[in-house]
Protein backbone atom coordinates (compact mmCIF):
# COMPACT_ATOMS: atom_id res chain seq x y z
CA UNK A 1 0.00 0.00 0.00
CA UNK A 2 1.01 3.58 -0.54
CA UNK A 3 0.30 6.44 1.86
CA UNK A 4 -1.50 9.49 0.47
CA UNK A 5 -3.15 12.68 1.69
CA UNK A 6 -6.72 13.75 0.97
CA UNK A 7 -8.17 17.21 1.41
CA UNK A 8 -11.80 16.94 2.53
CA UNK A 9 -14.46 19.42 3.45
CA UNK A 10 -14.80 19.58 7.23
CA UNK A 11 -18.36 18.24 7.16
CA UNK A 12 -17.31 15.29 4.97
CA UNK A 13 -14.43 14.46 7.28
CA UNK A 14 -16.72 14.65 10.32
CA UNK A 15 -19.28 12.31 8.70
CA UNK A 16 -16.53 9.91 7.68
CA UNK A 17 -15.12 9.84 11.21
CA UNK A 18 -18.59 9.20 12.69
CA UNK A 19 -19.26 6.40 10.22
CA UNK A 20 -15.92 4.81 11.07
CA UNK A 21 -16.80 4.90 14.77
CA UNK A 22 -20.25 3.40 14.11
CA UNK A 23 -18.86 0.63 11.92
CA UNK A 24 -15.83 0.12 14.21
CA UNK A 25 -13.49 0.46 11.23
CA UNK A 26 -10.53 2.74 10.54
CA UNK A 27 -11.28 5.77 8.36
CA UNK A 28 -8.61 4.55 5.93
CA UNK A 29 -10.51 1.28 5.41
CA UNK A 30 -13.72 3.14 4.56
CA UNK A 31 -11.91 5.41 2.11
CA UNK A 32 -10.13 2.47 0.45
CA UNK A 33 -13.44 0.62 0.10
CA UNK A 34 -15.27 3.66 -1.33
CA UNK A 35 -12.50 4.44 -3.82
CA UNK A 36 -12.28 0.79 -4.83
CA UNK A 37 -16.00 0.63 -5.55
CA UNK A 38 -15.86 3.90 -7.49
CA UNK A 39 -12.98 2.66 -9.63
CA UNK A 40 -14.70 -0.72 -10.23
CA UNK A 41 -17.77 1.08 -11.56
CA UNK A 42 -15.58 3.29 -13.73
CA UNK A 43 -13.82 0.22 -15.16
CA UNK A 44 -17.15 -1.40 -16.02
CA UNK A 45 -18.21 1.75 -17.82
CA UNK A 46 -21.11 2.51 -15.52
CA UNK A 47 -22.31 6.05 -15.56
CA UNK A 48 -20.90 7.78 -12.50
CA UNK A 49 -23.39 10.51 -11.78
CA UNK A 50 -23.42 12.81 -8.85
CA UNK A 51 -26.81 12.13 -7.30
CA UNK A 52 -27.55 15.74 -6.43
CA UNK A 53 -27.22 17.08 -9.98
CA UNK A 54 -30.50 18.41 -11.33
CA UNK A 55 -32.21 17.67 -8.01
CA UNK A 56 -33.67 21.16 -7.97
CA UNK A 57 -34.80 21.40 -11.57
CA UNK A 58 -37.62 23.89 -11.67
CA UNK A 59 -38.34 23.84 -15.38
CA UNK A 60 -37.48 27.55 -15.63
CA UNK A 61 -34.63 28.63 -17.84
CA UNK A 62 -33.96 32.01 -16.23
CA UNK A 63 -33.30 30.92 -12.64
CA UNK A 64 -29.65 32.03 -12.64
CA UNK A 65 -30.55 35.49 -13.96
CA UNK A 66 -33.32 35.84 -11.34
CA UNK A 67 -31.35 34.41 -8.40
CA UNK A 68 -31.38 37.61 -6.31
CA UNK A 69 -35.07 38.23 -6.93
CA UNK A 70 -35.94 34.63 -6.03
CA UNK A 71 -33.76 34.68 -2.94
CA UNK A 72 -35.26 37.84 -1.47
CA UNK A 73 -38.85 37.73 -2.74
CA UNK A 74 -40.43 36.23 0.40
CA UNK A 75 -38.47 38.28 2.93
CA UNK A 76 -40.24 41.23 4.48
CA UNK A 77 -38.14 44.19 5.58
CA UNK A 78 -38.12 44.89 9.32
CA UNK A 79 -38.13 48.60 8.71
CA UNK A 80 -37.73 51.07 5.91
CA UNK A 81 -34.13 51.64 7.03
CA UNK A 82 -31.52 49.73 5.06
CA UNK A 83 -29.46 47.13 6.87
CA UNK A 84 -26.09 48.28 8.15
CA UNK A 85 -23.56 46.23 10.11
CA UNK A 86 -23.59 46.89 13.86
CA UNK A 87 -20.47 47.77 15.72
CA UNK A 88 -19.07 45.33 18.21
CA UNK A 89 -18.66 46.47 21.77
CA UNK A 90 -15.43 48.23 22.59
CA UNK A 91 -14.56 49.01 18.97
CA UNK A 92 -15.00 52.32 17.23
Amino acid sequence: MKRTTLFLEEATERELRLLAQREKLPVAALVRDALGRYLDEARRGKELRLRFLAAGRSGHHDTAERAEELLWRDLQPHSSRRWAPTRTRGRK
